[in-house]
């Protein structure tokens, strides 16, 4: 290091507690597989979303974001690091990032910031804290799994509870790979995972009462993710004959049979069941919705609401039936567009309550908080900050966005290209999105597209050619999981 740099680097590690002290709080609430459509301020016909609606009409909504990569671990891989899953190499489930790759919450916590994680992280390998000076974990992830839910239900229940029992006689379709996700939550309500990782937000928040270093809370609830197993009252809240839900594929009977072990969850062919699995999401979502009312309404009670920035979104979608498919993983539109609400610190003018139509990444929030709060983006993340596109001051936005899995995607305004040639050496698809928002025509083997298609394969190489190296911060001591060499994916040795 040079003289200048170390320098540098003590002048910004000695100014970061003073600074701090004058920073927003944040709130981030994430939730796992659920669709950009399934709110109330969406028009949804079924679900009902009233404290999420009126988070959007206090801040604002952004109709049009995306998940980069749709799945778990990738998708929030790219929101804390800001940067796209080839790049950071977290590009399936329980896998880590490429040695040097850092995080959402250690970067604040080098600025100052106080972290917790209440929830789901789903990072690798399991046993590190990735930034989090509090650990509450919905499964056994994380330095402190005694502090989790498991280890909770383990307590109060005996050995062998589990945070998915359901009660004895209700599941309909025991003995189906998807159909078995279903059933009444056997212990009390206040021990299903949405209700007890609520109570520890709470917790939290009240610890943070009057403490002078700002706090970043990550909420992550695992629903509406599978399985589909809930409180009664939730499960049962909306009538599967009333749900309405696509018409499967009239050969979905066929393309499921040739599906086999974990391969067939992905499919359905059952309307009844299509219904009660799609009435028990939605019912999964209003409570999830309840429960961040709780939250958003203890920090009015502890006056912390003004100066928090608090964002809703998810890491991914759910197809719901759509294509007779189910979950993640793939392009359409119910697998990657996600929903998003953003409400600012008191006195943000995006706090207008309108919704933005412009196309969002999820590679975008790492930069628009950092900026939110005051702190530098830095370089080499991909993303870029939407501030400005919030406060209707953005003139030259971006208008497209990027996903990359087995399979990859374009989706610009008016099209999007979805790339099968890494995937077995499928062809490509073209949609034209304003005139077929389902999805239902390919024109990628029309002559008169021929010129697009070509087009977009070049950007398709372009962005597959970007290749950053990992993020540097003057004065940031490199975290002990950036410094992997190959360690195993599973809990880490205690030294």
């Amino acid at each position: 290091m040079q003289r200048r740099e170390f320098l540098t680097s003590l002048t910004a590690a000695s100014a970061v507690p003073a600074a701090a002290a004058t920073r927003p709080n944040i709130l981030f609430i994430m939730v796992d597989e659920m669709r950009w459509d399934a709110m109330g301020s969406e028009k949804h016909p079924v679900v009902d979303t009233p404290n999420l609606d009126r988070l959007a009409k206090q801040g604002m909504r952004f109709s049009n974001a995306y998940t980069v990569a749709p799945v778990c671990s990738p998708s929030r891989a790219c929101t804390f690091t800001g940067r796209y899953a080839d790049v950071h190499g977290v590009t399936t489930n329980g896998v880590p990032a490429h040695q040097g790759e850092i995080f959402l919450p250690s970067i604040l916590k080098h600025y100052g910031y106080h972290t917790a994680i209440a929830g789901k992280l789903h990072y690798a390998p399991v046993g590190y804290s990735f930034g989090f000076d509090k650990f509450w974990s919905f499964s056994a992830e994380g330095p402190t799994p005694e502090i989790g839910l498991n280890a909770h239900l383990k307590r109060k229940y005996g050995p062998d509870a589990h945070k998915w029992a359901k009660v004895p006689g209700t599941c309909p379709w025991p003995d189906d790979e998807l159909g078995q996700d279903v059933g009444v939550f056997k212990y009390a309500d206040e021990d299903f995972e949405t209700e007890w990782l609520t109570d520890r937000s709470l917790d939290y928040l009240r610890s943070r009462k009057n403490q002078t270093e700002p706090f970043f809370l990550f909420t992550s609830y695992l629903k509406p993710h599978s399985p589909s197993v809930e409180p009664a009252q939730w499960l049962r809240k909306y009538d599967p004959k009333a749900i309405p839900v696509p018409k499967l594929p009239a050969n979905a009977k066929e393309i499921r049979a040739t599906k086999t072990g974990q391969a067939r969850r992905h499919f359905i062919d059952n309307e009844a069941m299509l219904r009660v699995m799609s009435a028990a999401y939605y019912g999964a979502i209003a409570h999830m919705d309840q429960q961040v009312g709780r939250i958003l309404t203890e920090l009015d009670k502890l006056g912390m609401t003004d100066n928090t920035l608090i964002l809703f979104t998810a890491d991914h979608g759910n197809m719901l039936g759509d294509r007779g498919r189910f979950f993640k993983g793939i392009m359409y539109e119910g697998s990657s567009h996600v929903p998003l609400i953003w409400k600012g610190p008191k006195g943000s003018p995006e706090n207008t309550g309108r919704v933005e139509n412009g196309i969002i990444e999820n590679t975008d929030l790492l930069p628009t908080i950092m900026e939110t709060v005051g702190l530098p983006v830095p370089e080499r993340v991909q993303g870029r900050s939407f501030l400005n596109l919030a406060r209707g001051k953005e003139k030259n936005w971006k208008d497209r966005c990027y996903s990359q899995l087995a399979t990859a995607m374009i989706r610009t305004p008016q099209w999007k290209i979805i790339d099968n040639s890494r995937n077995l050496g499928a062809d490509f698809e073209l949609y034209d999105m304003r005139n077929d928002p389902k999805e239902a025509r390919n024109l990628a083997g029309l002559a008169k597209h021929r010129d697009l298609v070509e087009s977009f394969k070049q950007q398709f190489t372009s962005w597959r050619n970007d290749k950053p190296a990992p993020v540097k911060i003057a004065g940031m001591k490199t975290p002990d999981y950036a410094m992997l060499t190959g360690e195993p994916t599973g809990r880490k040795k205690r030294r």
